[in-house]
């Protein structure tokens, strides 16, 4: 069984977005439960699991039009990008990127949302940011920059990015219907309270 393509980060930059663009399109076929979760699966569940049960979750795909997953967490792990070239040497890796300081700012919210941060430990003011490029590299090392789409989640022209991922991925040009939907969303404690209020994307 192929697998056409992985999306493997970042969380926080569009994901849900993404996935549901991709989900419309006529010639993609992505796992229906990607839209509301992602798989995750590489390098720790592999581990423990193997290919097979990965394999298992692309059982209701249509596997005559493009095949492939977009998680969040794959890319955190430098181990990553050589399994992948070692499981599926062809397949072709989708990083999608925002600006990192609205990145970590929006995982914040969400770590906050669920009490996973000491109020009095952290502002947001002093979150920790990240170099995106040290964790995208590995991913070019082993793919090559023709195996590489890298989705700019600031580009305002939506339709134009997509086509370029259209292109990537060998299908025909197309608008979803989820393209000015706002389908995820951040949170925020400006009130005192925690409400999710509606993202970017």
């Amino acid at each position: 069984m192929r697998i056409d393509f992985i999306g493997v980060g970042f969380g926080r930059s569009g994901s849900k977005w993404l996935a549901n663009c991709l989900y419309e399109h006529p010639e993609i076929s992505i796992p229906k439960f990607n839209l509301h979760t992602e798989i995750n699966y590489f390098p720790e569940e592999y581990e423990t699991m193997g290919l097979k049960n990965y394999i298992k979750k692309f059982r209701n795909c249509d596997f005559e039009k493009r095949v492939g997953e977009l998680s969040t967490l794959i890319i955190w792990n430098k181990k990553s990008a050589k399994l992948l070239k070692k499981l599926f040497p062809n397949v072709k890796i989708i990083i999608y990127k925002r600006k990192e300081e609205e990145r970590a700012k929006s995982a914040y919210n969400v770590a906050k949302y669920y009490d996973l941060v000491d109020d009095n430990s952290l502002s947001i003011n002093e979150i920790k940011e990240i170099n995106q490029e040290e964790y995208v590299k590995p991913f070019i090392k082993e793919f090559g920059k023709n195996g590489v789409f890298i989705f700019d989640m600031d580009n305002r022209d939506k339709q134009a990015e997509l086509n370029k991922l259209f292109k990537f991925l060998g299908v025909s040009s197309f608008t979803p219907k989820s393209i000015d939907e706002r389908l995820n969303t951040s949170y925020s404690n400006k009130t005192g309270k925690k409400e999710p209020v509606k993202s970017k994307y």
